[in-house]
């Protein structure tokens, strides 16, 4: 497993290291920004509908960087329409800060409370 995904400076000063964890930075910051999320495990206000289950997992593989989000929703909150909000604002924040990076975000739904 990469540490670190590699692109060219645009300055032609050689190449440029982005890790893991600035991806898991940008990650919870997209979150945040979620309409209805909870980034408590341990409460949630009346509000809000969606959790976070546990930490972001970020990883790098071949160039690509694979993000996991696993979230917990409210019982009668529709499930695809949870896991498209979080996932398009994943991939609307990554792609805003590193666009010519590959990135793969998967968003489960772990337990409905």
């Amino acid at each position: 497993m990469a540490n670190y995904v590699y692109i060219d400076s645009t300055i032609n000063r050689g190449k440029m290291a982005i890790s893991a964890n600035v991806f898991d930075q940008l990650v919870s910051n997209a979150l945040s920004r979620v309409n209805n999320i909870s980034m408590s495990q341990k409460q949630m206000k009346k509000n809000q509908s969606i959790r976070l289950n546990r930490p972001v997992q970020t990883k790098i593989s071949r160039e690509i960087v694979h993000v996991w989000v696993s979230i917990d929703i409210k019982k009668g909150t529709d499930i695809h329409e949870a896991q498209k909000a979080v996932q398009d604002e994943v991939m609307r924040t990554l792609m805003a800060s590193a666009e010519t990076i590959p990135f793969d975000v998967q968003v489960k739904v772990e337990s409905i409370i």
